[in-house]
């Protein structure tokens, strides 16, 4: 069993079984970005899981989307299967053309996101090499209802407060670059640009609404 296998089987146990993970000893720690990002693909190989999209969290790694990490407007998540959890407004934009290296990207819509972040690591990743081993934190992303892609910047409300404006383009460009980068997506895929706003700690018991002004709309999660 190579290095990346034996990273990935460690981490394998911990996404199937939510039970956390101790730091990784020296020798399994993945030297870069790059080998991390095949721990993650090797992850996905050894469960038997297929992404459906690409994803770029607030620390700004890209790992993969799986779709029951996807979750409808208003949906209730149990905050004690996600470790170290922290939520930040997120969208999501659907591929309406397979995008390759050169073609501009083509949406067939953007859905408003509440992305929350969490570590199978019992202490949070040890550096970003180790975050993208673990899928980039990926936790849960609740979307709301699809709209058609915005050509105007977005004014991002938290709770309904004002928080600040949002350009679409230049905030899934980070995800673009890296689909590129890592192949290309076919159609129907997701991009998802997370960390759009200030990083919050959700409580039980507690709630988020975020809205994207009228073009995009409101998405909503309740915390278990």
């Amino acid at each position: 069993m190579d290095r990346i296998d034996a990273i990935a089987g460690w981490l394998a146990e911990a996404v199937e079984t939510g039970n956390p993970l101790a730091p990784l000893p020296p020798e399994l720690m993945p030297a870069d970005i790059e080998e991390g990002e095949a721990v993650a693909a090797a992850i996905l190989d050894r469960m038997g899981l297929a992404p459906v999209g690409l994803r770029v969290g607030p620390e700004g790694v890209a790992g993969p989307v799986l779709a029951p990490r996807l979750l409808p407007d208003g949906a209730t998540l149990a905050l004690s299967a996600l470790r170290h959890a922290r939520a930040t407004p997120a969208l999501v934009a659907v591929l309406g053309a397979d995008l390759d290296a050169t073609a501009p990207p083509v949406f067939a819509g953007l859905h408003p996101a509440i992305d929350l972040a969490a570590s199978r690591f019992r202490d949070g990743p040890a550096n970003e090499a180790c975050l993208a081993a673990d899928l980039a934190g990926l936790g849960l992303i609740v979307a709301g209802r699809r709209k058609p892609m915005p050509a105007a910047a977005l004014r991002l409300t938290i709770d309904r407060r004002p928080a600040g404006l949002v350009d679409p383009m230049a905030a899934l460009a980070p995800a673009i670059a890296a689909a590129r980068r890592l192949g290309g997506l076919p159609a129907g895929a997701v991009l998802v640009a997370a960390g759009l706003g200030p990083s919050l700690a959700p409580s039980p018991g507690g709630s988020l609404s975020l809205g994207f002004g009228t073009p995009v709309g409101r998405v909503k999660a309740a915390f278990a």
